[in-house]
């Protein structure tokens, strides 16, 4: 009877021991996914914002492509990029350098 009672709180103290390792391997499991799902998280919302810009650029290139070759667009660039400007019409350049 000796020898089944010693084998007894070895086997308790063997399962605590498992269960224990069992726990914190599953605490590790649980905050490695965590950390994975914010790092996960952020890069959509990255995505996500690159994603709203590229929109806001191609609906600025539609307006452009739409407007190309109209009078107006042709006005503008004349303006613009050329420094043209109606005969009556003065320009006035800011060289204090404030907006």
């Amino acid at each position: 009877m000796r020898a089944t009672e010693q084998k007894k709180p070895k086997n308790g103290i063997f399962l605590k021991i498992m269960a224990i390792a069992f726990a914190v391997y599953l605490l590790y499991s649980l905050i490695s996914t965590q950390a994975s799902i914010n790092k996960k998280q952020n890069e959509l919302d990255a995505l996500r914002q690159e994603y709203t810009e590229s929109l806001i650029r191609n609906e600025e290139l539609q307006k452009t492509r739409d407007s190309y070759g109209t009078d107006e667009f042709i006005e503008e660039q004349a303006r613009e990029k050329l420094g043209y400007a109606y005969p009556e019409e003065h320009f006035y350049v800011d060289v204090s350098g404030t907006d």
